[in-house]
């Protein structure tokens, strides 16, 4: 009998060995960032805690980032005391529903004590200050949430993260590093990481993530550029679709063109259908935030007042967004362009062949904003040495410079938000593609309507035209925002054949200045959507995991970071 006890003792020891395998079954991390750039940081660890007397986190490279505020519970709802500084040394009863700080020289430990051996689901949450930077141009998060050489490698990590305003690529950019797995932007605007592979000892989290400026207001400021940053994460990465994913899109790029051609052969059929309104590619939804209406008018009163009191930016996003969604045609490049020439910064002439040529007036341009300032820059750094611009000379510098074209589209989408938030015409903090107005925007954005309606029936409402010749320049700027300049050019050619005052127009030929500013738009921005349309980026320069447009993550690389280190977990 003595020896059945013996050998059932063992059975059982056996069995609860095996029961209390160590192991982090998941981790689930939530960042919800503050305007003023704190992180407040909630994690969820399902694990089996089979030795050791405590649980803790890494947190080193902190710089400036403080750890506040932090607070732990167990799967039974029991909520920890923070003793503040921690004692590594204590027993485990000591531990016991107790959590803390414990510094280390390069940074602090986050601690809490296990209770006991076996499954636990332990939920911690602080806050990290300062954790979003901001730099010269743009601002970021560099963090390492998952630390590498855990106790246990975890079988699944999932990362949700959200911002003051809803991110996508029209305000945001986003890596990922030390893990197999991918990162992308979600439908409500939050960024979601996740493992598709379970972890190995050398695996971690880093998440990477660039932000267009107006969106935080840190008081971390770092006297650099993003683009020194990402070089420095980039050394060392390697994504699965830049190599030994080929095949699949070797795959992927024959079945993309079995439906070209497809398409091919239904784009007549889809036509057809559009024309018959089966077919529609509004999103009535949008169009309401923005005009307070889901269906516009088919042709508004006539408004004769300049949309938004002249200003462009705001006056471009309605033209740009008639159906909801962003055309992405960014006439207001060219109506940016043709201000310039009204204004005498960009002077027009035409060379010995006959081709047009611009001119630069001055050092420093009066009275202009950033999204203006920075375009002037582009055109004048296109133009080389001897300062004088030509089509050609500008689309081929356009075609090497694309990343300052993308710069410069995402300055005027800054400026766009920030003349809509300053006239105090939004709800809420939306961002560019998500914004809504109030009540006094949209009654402004209806009255725009009414200005393009005017100015499409131009001939028919300017019968006292040299009473309106002062505002022709005005009424031109804003036609080209709708795509409809050289129209209106062209009938103000023919109503006034023989106007001799041309003083308020800076030449006689408006339709050939249309058309020249209409060149330079679409040539940037034919740069810019030629690079952000998935198709164009390639697996090497600009691809969707390392050119910051979500996708795989990487397992190398991700240096730079904070708040991280080696280690964490049992002990």
């Amino acid at each position: 009998m003595k020896k059945f006890f013996l050998t059932l003792l063992a059975a059982m020891s056996a069995f609860c060995l095996y029961a209390y395998d160590p192991s982090i079954k998941d981790i689930s991390i939530q960042v919800t960032l503050a305007e003023n750039g704190t992180a407040h940081i909630v994690e969820v660890w399902d694990v089996v805690v089979a030795s050791g007397t405590e649980w803790y986190l890494v947190r080193n490279n902190l710089g400036d980032i403080d750890i506040l505020n932090l607070a732990v519970k167990d799967e039974a709802g029991n909520e920890f005391t923070n003793i503040g500084v921690w004692d590594v040394d204590r027993t485990l009863e000591q531990k016991t529903l107790k959590c803390g700080l414990h510094s280390t020289g390069d940074g602090y430990e986050i601690c809490w004590g296990v209770g006991s051996y076996g499954p636990h689901v332990f939920t911690v949450s602080y806050d990290m200050t300062n954790a979003v930077k901001s730099l010269n141009d743009y601002d970021m998060l560099h963090l390492q949430l998952i630390s590498d050489r855990l106790s246990s490698p975890p079988d699944h990590v999932s990362l949700e993260l959200k911002a003051p305003v809803p991110l996508g690529e029209d305000n945001s950019r986003i890596w990922a590093f030390g893990y197999e797995g991918k990162i992308d932007w979600q439908p409500d605007g939050s960024v979601k990481a996740e493992s598709s592979e379970p972890f190995i000892s050398e695996s971690s989290m880093i998440v990477l993530m660039r932000f267009d400026k107006g969106i935080f207001e840190s008081s971390s400021v770092r006297d650099k550029d993003f683009s020194s940053v990402l070089d420095k994460a980039l050394d060392g990465s390697f994504y699965p679709d830049e190599s030994e994913d080929s095949l699949i899109f070797t795959i992927l790029g024959i079945i993309i063109f079995l439906g070209t051609v497809f398409l091919f052969v239904l784009t007549p059929i889809l036509s057809l259908l559009r024309a018959l309104g089966l077919i529609n590619n509004t999103d009535r939804r949008r169009i309401k935030g923005i005009f307070g209406v889901r269906r516009l008018p088919k042709k508004p009163e006539w408004e004769r007042a300049l949309p938004f009191g002249g200003d462009i930016y705001e006056t471009y996003y309605i033209a740009s967004h008639l159906k909801g969604v962003d055309d992405n045609k960014f006439t207001v490049l060219s109506s940016m362009i043709l201000k310039m020439i009204m204004n005498g910064t960009i002077v027009r002439h035409a060379d010995a062949k006959g081709k047009n040529e611009f001119y630069f007036a001055g050092e420093k341009a009066e009275g202009m904003c950033t999204a203006e300032n920075k375009l002037l820059a582009v055109l004048k750094e296109a133009s080389g040495r001897d300062g004088v611009l030509q089509e050609k000379e500008f689309k081929k510098w356009a075609g090497s410079h694309v990343s300052k074209i993308r710069e410069l589209i995402t300055s005027i989408k800054v400026q766009v938000l920030e003349n809509f938030r300053t006239d105090e015409m939004t709800e809420g903090m939306g961002g560019y593609s998500v914004l809504e107005l109030n009540e006094k925007g949209r009654s402004a954005a209806l009255q725009a309507l009414g200005f393009r309606q005017f100015l499409k029936d131009f001939t028919l409402v300017n019968e006292r035209y040299p009473s309106e010749v002062h505002l022709w320049k005005d009424y031109l700027v804003m036609a080209s925002l709708f795509g409809i300049a050289g129209k209106v050019a062209e009938e103000m050619k023919a109503m006034a054949p023989n106007l001799k005052d041309y003083s308020m127009l800076p030449v006689k030929d408006l339709s050939d200045l249309v058309v020249f500013t209409d060149t330079l738009g679409r040539i940037a921005r034919n740069s810019y959507v030629s690079y952000s349309s998935p198709s164009s980026r390639g697996s090497s320069g600009g691809g969707r995991s390392s050119g910051g447009f979500g996708g795989f993550s990487s397992f190398g690389g991700g240096g730079g970071f904070s708040g991280g280190g080696s280690g964490g977990g049992s002990r």
